[in-house]
């Protein structure tokens, strides 16, 4: 499989849906149906990402920032009233869920998504499994069909799309978008940031002075996290073949984590600087394609961090702690926090 990197190369990829289509299915091992609107190519994804434009529309999340803060300020002061514990499995992970919980108007099904852990696809000894997630989904949308609910669920079983209405197959493709986009990435990106200031007193010092400055300070991390790093593409020359001749060895990744590291772009980018004042990451990707809850993300780890700062003076991270580091070029970075055990001193 071949990739294209470099900062400069993959804003152009990415934008260049006809040599770099989406018109794919990935995670072939655990799902059948295509994740929409990421592996739909224009225009059919213009329509797609403009029906679910409400669900994520600025003016409408922002009205949730207060239920968001409450979350984070319930689960830290339990943090800190145990004087610590796992960044991941006791705050991330409760606070992407409960926020989903908010966003999508599914406070009951919060128990269910923290059941599965931080990726959808849980781990058995036979390998990745998306059984779970998939019998959820049945469920909820044979609900949905004959429901009246202000939700998530609903609302989609009711979507038409040029005046059809969806198929099952598109529900369950946007459903796993909704509910595997914004979880381990923005997992990764709350616990990147817990691990970062643990590491930066001075940046702790700062952004509690200029709260202000709180968002550059997350895109930053997520400059270097690239929580996202690659995703699949098929060459113009692939896509014009029939589907079942399509070898997905012949797809390409736009490597976002190298245009994240790209030195032309960013001076030390193995430094997480949150003094940048020039940040084109690609964390969310880029082209038409740019993540559709990249606000989503950005509110849910403020409404964390602002409070883990308010609430915990100082901490510290404990050797138990598991991260597993990746590679681009010369540089290192974090791929996985599998957990971040921290100490509230």
């Amino acid at each position: 499989m071949g990739e294209v990197t470099g900062h400069a190369n993959v804003r152009a990829a990415a934008r260049d849906t006809e040599n770099y289509s989406s018109d794919l299915q990935g995670d072939r091992d655990v799902r059948t149906y295509r994740q929409i609107p990421l592996e739909v190519d224009p225009p059919r994804h213009h329509l797609y990402r403009t029906a679910l434009s409400p669900l994520f529309v600025k003016p409408k999340i922002e009205k949730m920032i207060p239920q968001f803060e409450a979350i984070g300020e319930e689960l830290i002061t339990a943090f800190s009233k145990n004087g610590g514990g796992d960044v991941v499995s006791e705050l991330a992970l409760p606070m992407v869920a409960r926020c989903l919980g908010v966003i999508y108007n599914r406070p009951q099904d919060v128990s269910e998504w923290l059941s599965w852990g931080a990726d959808v696809w849980i781990t058995t000894p036979e390998g990745r499994s998306g059984k779970h997630l998939d019998a959820y989904l049945q469920t909820v949308f044979d609900e949905a069909e004959n429901s009246a609910a202000d939700d998530a669920w609903t609302f989609l079983s009711n979507l038409e799309i040029s005046g059809a209405r969806l198929a099952r197959t598109e529900m369950y493709g946007i459903a796993n978008v909704l509910l595997a986009g914004g979880r381990d990435t923005v997992v990764k990106l709350m616990t990147g940031m817990i691990w970062h200031l643990a590491n930066a007193p001075a940046d702790r010092e700062f952004l509690r002075k200029n709260p202000q400055q709180l968002s550059s300070a997350i895109h930053e991390v997520l400059r270097y996290l690239s929580p996202l790093p690659r995703m699949e593409r098929v060459p113009a020359e692939v896509k014009a073949l029939p589907e079942s001749d399509r070898d997905p060895k012949d797809y390409v990744h736009l490597s976002f984590v190298s245009g994240n590291f790209d030195e032309s772009v960013f001076a030390e980018p193995d430094v997480i600087n949150i003094h940048r004042e020039r940040n084109p990451h690609l964390a969310f990707g880029f082209g038409p394609h740019t993540c559709i809850g990249n606000h989503v993300a950005e509110v849910e780890t403020a409404a964390l961090v602002t409070n883990f700062l308010r609430q915990i003076i100082d901490w510290e991270v404990l050797p138990e702690s598991e991260i597993s580091f990746d590679t681009i070029g010369k540089f290192k970075y974090p791929g996985r926090f599998h957990s971040l055990v921290v100490k509230c001193n």
